[in-house]
């Protein structure tokens, strides 16, 4: 039998990444990994190990089309801040008098449906097309969460579904939990050392407030496959361990040898960190998950345990073991 085909949007981020290792030893699949270079560095690591590469652009569906032809399954993804460290955007933000992450949510938003509306072309072949989303925080705030955008762009893709039910009824949803390596891309879960010696870690969240921790690059694959196994109309959460603030601080202590303690912060100093809007949404974000939890309060929500394989985490004591801490050390 000929292995089936799958398609990875993002195969060179952590995600994307992730999925192609689950697939990329298994006889029984065939990876294909999208780049807009299929020449650079980051792609050259996947051709040399037998992957695929096909040069596609989100924002051509017609490159994409060409590229999902005869898959058998997608994993589609769109990645908010890709652009953000683009000095264009926040020239054109400034020159149009609106936020940087109102212009970041328009463009996710239509990425997201060149990428459904790309996959629908794929229908006589397509078994299924997993999509990486995150909560509709203003649906499960019940309107009080309002400028979560970088949640709220995911909505392009569940929105331009609706459009396609030959497509919607072969789709399960890939919700990732909160990426135990965030301390990577800003400060907010960071280690901070104290003048007694001592370690603490500060986040706007209530000490007794959990979040679903997963590290992206080694869990997501695995739950992607699992999806694979079972039938399609699954909202699958990607999550090692469900842990406090106070936890990982306390596991961190452990795996490096130190006190650490965890400190309740404030939403204003996160909304005065950084400019651009982009502060008050990350402030909107913690605020979403300290009074409505990770996913709202989702029915649909299924975690790995819930399904009928196993399916390999990394438990947050794992992680920080295995993690090099030496920048702060």
């Amino acid at each position: 039998m000929a292995p089936k085909l799958i398609v990875i949007v993002g195969i060179t981020g952590n995600q994307g990444a992730s999925v192609a290792d689950a697939f990329v030893d298994d006889p029984e699949w065939k990876i294909r990994g999208i780049s807009r270079d299929p020449e650079k560095a980051s792609s050259k690591v996947w051709s040399d190990k037998g992957v695929e590469m096909v040069a596609a652009d989100l924002n051509d569906v017609e490159s994409l089309k060409v590229a999902f032809k005869g898959a058998n399954v997608i994993y589609g993804i769109t990645d908010f801040w890709a652009a953000a460290s683009d000095p264009a955007i926040y020239a054109r933000a400034e020159q149009e008098g609106v936020l940087v992450n109102k212009l970041l949510y328009e463009t996710e938003m239509q990425l997201g449906r060149n990428v459904v509306d790309a996959a629908a072309s794929t229908v006589d072949t397509l078994d299924l097309f997993v999509w990486s989303t995150l909560s509709q925080t203003s649906k499960w705030s019940n309107g009080t969460i309002t400028d979560n955008f970088h949640f709220e762009a995911k909505q392009g893709g569940m929105q331009q579904l609706q459009k396609y039910p030959e497509l919607l009824k072969n789709t399960s949803f890939m919700m990732v939990g909160m990426f135990m390596t965030n301390w990577k891309t800003g400060e907010f879960m960071q280690p901070h050392k104290k003048d007694d010696g001592t370690w603490y870690f500060r986040l706007p969240m209530r000490p007794e407030s959990k979040l679903p921790f997963v590290n992206p690059r080694w869990d997501v694959g695995g739950c992607v496959k699992a999806l694979t196994q079972v039938p399609p109309g699954k909202t699958l959460l990607g999550v090692a361990e469900w842990a406090t603030g106070k936890d990982y601080a306390e596991e961190w202590g452990k795996a490096n040898g130190v006190t650490c303690t965890y400190e309740q912060g404030t939403y204003e100093e996160v909304d005065a960190a950084m400019p651009g809007g982009i502060g008050h949404e990350l402030a909107e974000m913690f605020r979403f998950f300290d009074t409505f939890g990770y996913t709202g309060g989702d029915p649909d929500v299924i975690e790995p345990k819930d399904l009928p394989v196993k399916v390999h985490t990394t438990p947050l004591a794992e992680y920080m073991e295995r993690e090099d801490w030496s920048q702060f050390l």
